[in-house]
């Protein structure tokens, strides 16, 4: 436990000055934050060595179990809160999203695991979708890093094309608010562009966004069932192929414990009285976690391989926003929101 610490000691260091960066401006996302520093160390400096402990341990189990805590945010009360339209709204935005975007990813000749990062990153939360749901798919850390960094470029244009649009084709507060929370990505983001608007706009929009917030718990379950299939095939192909195969890859767990931790804190969270204070402080630890991991994960990557993956997933990225933007925008007019 004692190598860990020097290498922990600079990770929360790090996550330190990027959450508070986003105290000063919330619209910047923390997690996008801890990438970005992560990858600055390491490429214009050098990650220590001494930091190689910690940084491991950041990356697998410290990020697992703040992916479990993200169960916190998980709020059924939201779904009730906007209703059978808004659930519908959000649903078909959500799908949308996610398909469109491996649709596109495909037709540019992405890695689908690049395009299904973006599409769950656009569809449900930014940064904090694709540190939860990275673990249980084949995606790289250059992959990763990329897809947060387009994801945060995306939600920041959002905060100021998003009004310009909306007084052109002169929205309600209440719609316009329900449109930044189905098609902006990152939180902090939502409540930005919903603020430039009104107060009334930020209530809306906030309502929306948890409710898509919901959608992340099935998600993750049914990529965790297809991660699982997928290890357990490549195991039994290399076990007809006369390859050696560790015991700890034939035994592939259904759905990983984190997973079902992420499922028992949800649950907990939507059957229990919880106060506030321990709530916000699950919901905070649990960002400051998945932080920890995301600079380590930052630390691994090297500008030569992010350049490698190319252009195209950046003007896929942009075509994607466009569209989601204005898919979200149709579904909320047509759904009367």
């Amino acid at each position: 436990m004692v190598k860990n610490l020097p290498g922990l000691g600079l990770i929360a260091a790090i996550v330190g000055v990027a959450f508070l960066i986003n105290d000063f401006q919330p619209a910047v996302s923390p997690l996008a934050l801890c990438v970005a520093f992560g990858f600055a160390v390491a490429n214009f400096g050098r990650w220590p060595s001494f930091a190689a402990a910690g940084t491991g341990l950041a990356s697998k189990k410290l990020m697992r179990i703040g992916v479990a805590l993200l169960g916190a945010q998980v709020s059924l009360v939201s779904l009730k809160a906007i209703g059978f339209k808004g659930v519908l709204t959000v649903i078909l935005v959500v799908t949308f999203t996610i398909f469109g975007i491996l649709g596109l990813s495909k037709a540019f000749k992405m890695s689908g695991e690049l395009g299904l990062l973006i599409g769950v990153g656009f569809g449900v939360c930014g940064a904090t979708a694709v540190a939860a749901i990275r673990p249980q798919t084949r995606a790289t850390e250059e992959e990763t890093s990329y897809a947060i960094a387009l994801i945060s470029l995306c939600g920041t244009l959002s905060i100021f094309t998003l009004p310009f649009i909306g007084h052109l084709i002169g929205l309600s507060d209440q719609t316009f608010g329900a449109w930044a929370g189905a098609a902006v990505h990152d939180v902090g983001q939502v409540i930005a562009t919903a603020s430039v608007w009104s107060d009334e706009a930020v209530q809306s929009a906030v309502v929306i966004k948890l409710a898509r917030v919901c959608m992340l718990a099935p998600i993750v379950l049914i990529l965790s069932i297809r991660h699982r299939r997928y290890l357990t095939s490549v195991a039994m192909q290399n076990e007809k192929d006369g390859i050696a195969v560790s015991t700890k890859t034939t035994k592939v767990p259904l759905i990983p414990f984190f997973v079902i931790g992420f499922i028992a804190v949800a649950t907990i969270q939507n059957t229990l009285d919880i106060p506030s204070g321990i709530h916000d402080a699950v919901v905070l630890v649990s960002k400051l976690l998945l932080g920890a991991g995301l600079v380590a994960l930052g630390s691994s990557v090297r500008w030569k391989s992010i350049r490698a993956i190319g252009p195209r997933p950046m003007v896929m990225g942009l075509i994607a926003w466009v569209i989601v933007a204005g898919v979200a925008l149709a579904a909320v007019q047509i759904t009367g929101l």
